[in-house]
């Protein structure tokens, strides 16, 4: 059963991929990075909570809820619907139930902007807000340190609550003078890949209805955050990326993640669009 999984799988993508990206071959610059926008423009924006959604599994009055449970559901084969999600900075999962719907207890789970709301999409009525291929399920303590900062190296230790009281190190840092953000090691490739996603699927042209978004951009510092549709570190975000690599479950959420919303993140299928693109801009 899961050896025939993970075939369907691994059939599935190279299926999809396959022919998805033409006219990419051989483009660099901002010429790769166009195309690839229009490969991926226009994806079916899910609303962020659906009021009466109270069955996360049947599809009906789809939210991000529902989708989280689903595109970062830790469910054995088996049992695919055992109610468990993958979180994004831990290697633990939680389950559906300790959702942070106004219960804020420190085993709960929120459903995390890697792509920070504030930093140019503040009202669940534009595309950004919702994208799928940025939110994931977060401890809620780790989220709250998170805040809406940048992402670099270094900083001081974060800890994480426990249900209980008691403080964990969670394996992330915060540095509140430079404005950033450090997480686990098992996210940074994931961040990395997540925010080149957004900074190629949104561009100058995506103000008008329905998407509403600013063009966003990642730039090779985090500066104050002024609200501005930019955040950094590019180059830390490139080391990221290269020294980890694309896992199983990313590959896999992908897919799912296409399901729901009907666009790809080119970065999972093609890692090296990313270098093509930006490592021009770093030593």
């Amino acid at each position: 059963m899961l050896r025939s999984v993970f075939v369907f799988l691994i059939f599935f993508s190279a299926y999809v991929s396959a022919g998805y990206y033409d006219g990419t071959e051989g483009l660099t610059g901002e010429a790769l990075k166009a195309k690839l926008h229009t490969i991926i423009d226009g994806q079916k924006a899910l609303k962020y909570t659906t009021s009466g959604n109270t069955d996360w599994y049947d599809g009906v009055k789809m939210d991000v809820w529902e989708a989280l449970v689903y595109t970062d559901s830790a469910c054995p084969d088996e049992t695919p619907k055992c109610g468990l999600v993958q979180l994004l900075y831990l290697d633990d999962v939680r389950h559906m139930d300790q959702a942070n719907r106004g219960k804020s207890k420190n085993d709960s789970w929120d459903r995390e902007h890697v792509w920070p709301k504030s930093r140019g999409f503040k009202k669940q009525s534009q595309d950004g807000y919702t994208d799928l291929h940025h939110l994931r399920p977060a401890d809620r303590n780790i989220n709250g340190a998170h805040s809406n900062y940048g992402y670099d190296n270094g900083g001081k230790p974060v800890y994480d609550k426990l249900v209980d009281g008691s403080q964990v190190l969670s394996g992330a840092y915060l540095d509140k003078a430079n404005e950033s953000f450090e997480p686990t090691d098992r996210a940074k490739g994931q961040i990395a890949r997540m925010l080149f996603y957004m900074a190629v699927r949104y561009e100058k042209g995506d103000s008008a209805s329905p998407e509403n978004m600013p063009d966003l951009i990642i730039l090779d510092s985090n500066e104050k955050q002024s609200g501005q549709p930019s955040i950094g570190d590019l180059c830390t975000l490139l080391e990221w990326h290269e020294k980890f690599a694309v896992t199983h479950f990313e590959k896999r959420r992908n897919n799912r993640v296409e399901e729901l919303q009907g666009n790809r993140n080119p970065f999972i299928d093609h890692p090296e669009f990313a270098d093509a693109i930006w490592a021009s801009k770093c030593s």
